[in-house]
């Protein structure tokens, strides 16, 4: 039996159970690394500085929103596939794949240009104090650039799982985020970068996510082809997708709002106390 076959049987026939441990397991574990390497990264960045800290803690909500943008259709599309899978339809599962896939990345891409044309006053408005700013600067401008891998990975993530194989969504996340435990204190201390050094690493690290995921659909290990041909913008499959997505994305919008308004409040004590709030917020996400 080939694993093309193995995923939809798992999907169509398994015990719940045995699905929820095969599929969720895996996710858990990969999450958690990736909210630890989140907490490391500060660790790292909190040597320089309570001002580096509070950069990225500024920039920590622009994270949330992209995350959100890759789960709006990675997410959104993710519960369809797997339905779809379920009743042995990969024709239609393969087109809700490549539709999702293209649009989180056509529009992450524009999400992104526009915050890096009005980057300046969207770092003011995340409560960036004067001190922080060119560290936010710094840091931000590249981060949000090299975002656009972290939407592809988002979405590759959901769409992965959903076709029963969340071990390689593990293996991928995990490869991330160990790269970025070691090229942090390489690009930070060592060629004493500063932010620049944290926010190359984070980029680096996510590209590395990336390659994985399209060593996957080029190694022919997907039951998809992930083929822009594949794309449909049918009202039945956006709906599907939006329908669980937009949720996923409020959600995320949200938390980032939460984040900005208690740095833009901690901002009135001081950067120490927004660099600390940073910390915290890391912290708590362990166990999101």
């Amino acid at each position: 039996m080939n694993e093309s076959n193995k995923k939809i049987i798992l999907l169509g026939t398994a015990p719940i159970p045995k699905a929820l441990l095969i599929m969720g397991l895996p996710t858990m574990i990969g999450m958690m690394v990736n909210a630890f390497y989140n907490l490391v990264d500060a660790y790292f960045v909190g040597g320089l500085g309570t001002s580096q800290m509070g950069a990225i803690s500024i920039a920590f909500p622009l994270g949330q929103v992209v995350v959100g943008l890759g789960l709006l259709f990675g997410n959104g599309a993710a519960s369809y596939i797997s339905r779809l899978l379920g009743h042995n339809d990969k024709e239609k599962a393969g087109k809700v794949t490549s539709t999702a896939l293209y649009s989180s990345v056509l529009v992450g891409a524009a999400v992104i240009i526009v915050v890096i044309i009005f980057l300046n006053p969207v770092l003011r408005l995340l409560g960036a104090t004067e001190s922080i700013m060119p560290y936010a600067t710094t840091y931000a401008s590249i981060y949000v650039i090299s975002s656009i891998f972290n939407v592809f990975n988002v979405t590759m993530n959901n769409i992965v799982t959903s076709e029963g194989a969340a071990k390689n969504t593990m293996c991928a996340m995990l490869a991330g985020a160990a790269l970025n435990i070691v090229l942090d204190p390489v690009f930070i201390y060592t060629l004493d970068m500063g932010v620049a050094g944290a926010a190359f690493a984070t980029a680096i690290s996510q590209m590395f996510s990336t390659l994985i995921y399209i060593h996957y659909i080029l190694s022919k290990k997907s039951i998809f082809s992930f083929s822009i041909k594949e794309c449909c913008f049918s009202k039945e499959i956006m709906s599907e997708i939006l329908k669980i997505g937009i949720p996923t994305l409020i959600f995320q919008l949200l938390t980032s709002l939460a984040i900005t308004l208690t740095n833009m409040e901690a901002g009135k004590y001081g950067d120490s106390v927004i660099a600390s709030m940073g910390s915290v917020t890391r912290i708590v996400s362990l166990g999101g």
